[in-house]
C-alpha cells in the first residue's frame, strides 16, 4: 500500500482486520487507547526515555487509536475522509477570520450599510428606556427590559450593531436606519424582511442568555462552541451563513466587551468601522443632550 495512503483506504483495509465489528468492543478499545497514551504521557515527564523511543511508543498508539475510531466509523457506515473533511472545514471556521463581507456590495449607496457609523445611546430619565441616537437623531424605538428583574436587556442593540461590524450583516440594523435593500425585491423579502429579523433577534436573545450565565465573558474570551452552532444554524438559510464561527466569536466577545460598558455607564457613545472590522466604545453619556 505504500508509506501514503487516503483515510477510506485505510478504513477498508482495517475493517478487513475487524473480526468482532461490535461498537461495544471498539468503544472499550478507543477508551484504553487513549488511557494508554496518557501512561505513555506520564512515563515521559518521570522517566525521561529517549525521544525517539517515545515518539515511537507514541506513533504505535494513535495508530491503535485511529484503528478503533476506523472500525467505529465502518460499523456505523461513515466515511472517515468525509469526516476528515468536515472535521477540517469546522476547524478552519473556527480560527479563519474569514473575509470581509460585504452582502450589499453593488447596491446604491442609500441601501448600503455605513463602512463606519457612530451611535449614541442614552437612556431616558424619566423612563429608563435605551433609545439610540445617530446623526443627533434618534433610530429604532426606545427599549426596556421588558423583564420582571432588571437584567440591562435594554442595551441589547449593541448586539445587532457588532453583527453589523463583524459580519457586515444585521436585517434589524438595516430596518432600523432605513437601509433595506428595496431595489431588489428577492432581497429585500428573503434578506432584509420580517423572518431575517425575527432570527436575528432570536439569535441575540440567546447569545444574551448564555453571556449571562457567563457574566458576559469578562474573564474568557473562548465563546462556547455549542452557541456558534446553535446560531450559525439559526442563520444558514441567509447570507449570514457565509460568516465563519471565528467572525460570529469576534461579534459575540466584543458586543459583550461594550455591553458591560453600557451597564455600567449607563449608555454612552459606540464607534463602528465595518472595513477593519471593529466596534469600541468610545465614551461616557453626554447627560441632558
Amino acid at each position: 500500500m505504500g508509506s501514503r495512503m487516503d483515510f477510506d483506504l485505510y478504513q477498508r483495509e482495517a475493517e478487513k482486520t475487524d473480526e468482532a465489528k461490535k461498537s461495544t468492543i471498539s468503544l472499550y478499545g478507543l477508551s484504553g487507547e487513549v488511557g494508554s497514551i496518557f501512561s505513555l504521557f506520564k512515563k515521559r515527564v518521570r522517566d525521561n526515555p529517549p525521544f525517539q523511543k517515545f515518539q515511537d511508543q507514541l506513533e504505535e498508539e494513535l495508530g491503535d487509536l485511529l484503528w478503533y475510531i476506523s472500525s467505529i466509523a465502518s460499523i456505523h457506515k461513515i466515511s472517515l475522509n468525509e469526516v476528515a473533511a468536515r472535521n477540517l472545514a469546522k476547524s478552519r471556521s473556527l480560527f479563519d477570520e474569514g473575509e470581509i463581507t460585504q452582502f450589499d456590495k453593488g447596491f446604491k449607496a442609500e441601501e448600503r450599510l455605513p463602512r463606519s457609523l457612530t451611535v449614541d445611546f442614552r437612556l431616558d430619565p424619566e423612563t429608563k428606556k435605551s433609545e439610540m441616537f445617530v446623526h443627533g437623531s434618534r433610530v429604532g424605538d426606545p427599549l426596556s427590559d421588558n423583564a420582571h428583574e432588571e437584567d440591562h436587556y435594554r442595551f441589547h442593540d449593541i448586539f445587532h450593531l457588532s453583527f453589523m461590524a463583524f459580519l457586515g450583516w444585521s436585517p434589524v440594523m438595516r430596518r432600523v436606519l432605513k437601509l433595506k435593500r428595496k431595489s431588489d425585491s428577492k432581497i429585500d423579502e428573503n434578506e432584509d424582511g420580517a423572518r431575517a429579523a425575527i432570527t436575528e433577534e432570536a439569535i441575540s436573545a440567546i447569545i444574551f442568555n448564555v453571556a449571562e450565565d457567563n457574566d458576559f465573558f469578562r474573564e474568557i474570551r473562548s465563546i462556547p462552541f455549542s452557541l456558534l452552532k446553535t446560531i450559525s444554524s439559526l442563520g444558514s438559510k441567509f447570507e449570514v451563513k457565509a460568516c465563519t464561527f471565528k467572525q460570529w466569536q469576534q461579534a459575540i466577545w466584543h458586543a459583550c466587551q461594550i455591553y458591560r460598558e453600557l451597564v455600567a455607564n449607563g449608555g454612552g457613545t459606540v464607534e463602528l468601522d465595518l472595513d477593519e472590522p471593529g466596534i469600541r466604545y468610545v465614551g461616557r453619556p453626554n447627560i441632558g443632550v
